[in-house]
């Protein structure tokens, strides 16, 4: 423990570890993927260990975007794809700990999103092909008992359910500051007067460190937990040996931001 009076130094985390231990953890997503043995059956849509690796690898694309949009220092379009594979995580957390409850679920959801999508076209009168037009009434009246008392989900309702619950904290704020056109994410275009200028709108408002740095946090975390999830739902494979230690370098640069960022 330091004296009365000695400084203590807490080095900033920075981009650099962030960038790193994300790069690992997609190999280890992908590793997962790839040394997974999950038949495609005709019920694929009713099974859990193919949902749970349709979500890894929606995860990994994902992932492979938003890294490719920071390493080019585009916080705002990269935190977008964050928040999908936030949104990702808990589906796989429900997934992880509802098996074939929460695929009925998702089967229910699905119906309900295309019965009102189907309603939307006709309401709106949205011009279609007479044949097109055929088969979509065709369409809306086979699904539309099935979608009955069917229920959708929402990310909130999914993030709820799970031990995840918290980090829809972190999905509300990359929301409002990068997915929708909230005055919070407007105002990263605004340049503010000082001294000797007027201010002004700028197009390419300049990255900060510490926000690309966060992004990747999140990032890695989300990854982390659908990668695990994944791994688990399936009963565990090769690729999956990798996760605990990239789990313990996560939480160890974890508590290094948060101390920094105490420390300011």
């Amino acid at each position: 423990m330091a004296g009365k009076g000695e400084l203590i130094v807490i080095e900033a985390v920075g981009i650099a570890p962030w960038r790193d231990l994300a790069e690992r953890v997609l190999h280890a997503c992908s590793e997962v993927f790839v040394t997974a043995n999950v038949p495609v059956t005709e019920k694929r849509y009713s099974d859990p260990k193919f949902l749970a690796m349709t979500l890894l690898a929606r995860t990994i694309s994902n992932m492979r975007g938003a890294i490719l949009l920071l390493d080019h220092r585009r916080p705002i379009e990269a935190r977008v794809i964050v928040r999908c594979c936030l949104e990702n995580s808990f589906w796989m957390a429900s997934l992880h700990d509802g098996r074939d409850a929460f695929v009925k679920e998702m089967a229910h959801d699905e119906i309900s999103h295309q019965h009102a999508r189907g309603q939307n076209m006709f309401a709106h009168k949205v011009p279609l092909d007479k044949d097109l037009e055929n088969r979509l009434a065709q369409f809306m009246r086979r699904i539309a008992k099935q979608a009955k008392g069917k229920k959708t989900l929402s990310p909130k309702s999914v993030a709820h359910r799970t031990a995840f619950r918290k980090s829809y904290v972190i999905y509300e704020q990359l929301s409002s500051d990068s997915a929708h056109p909230s005055l919070t994410a407007l105002n990263r275009h605004v340049v503010q007067p000082t001294d000797t200028t007027t201010g002004g709108i700028d197009m390419e408002p300049v990255a900060k460190d510490d926000q690309l740095a966060e992004s990747l946090q999140y990032l890695t975390m989300a990854a982390l937990r659908v990668s695990v999830g994944a791994n688990e739902i399936i009963g565990g494979t090769p690729g999956g040996e990798m996760l605990q230690g990239l789990l313990d370098e996560y939480m160890a640069l974890t508590r290094r931001r948060d101390a920094t960022t105490e420390a300011r």
